[in-house]
């Protein structure tokens, strides 16, 4: 089995916004009934990116992802 590492893609204008850069790690806090954090997200930062989070189908459930209320990036 292969399991890609969750990570986040982003522009540089993102990542200047967020204040990271590309192989830095941030959290992102997901808000709702089944409220948690993930840490140490991969900060894959590019030119041609759009801001996309990428974590798999078993956390997003974990967290009842289409239940939540709010979804945050957060610097670590």
């Amino acid at each position: 089995m292969i399991r890609a590492e969750r990570h986040v893609h982003m522009s540089h204008a993102d990542a200047d916004h967020f204040g990271v850069k590309n192989g830095d790690r941030m959290s992102l806090a997901i808000a709702g009934p089944c409220s948690t954090v993930f840490r140490d997200l991969l900060v894959r930062a590019d030119a041609a990116s759009k801001l996309e989070v990428h974590i798999d189908t078993d956390e997003g459930n974990a967290a009842d992802l289409d239940h939540a209320t709010s979804v945050e990036l957060i610097r670590q």
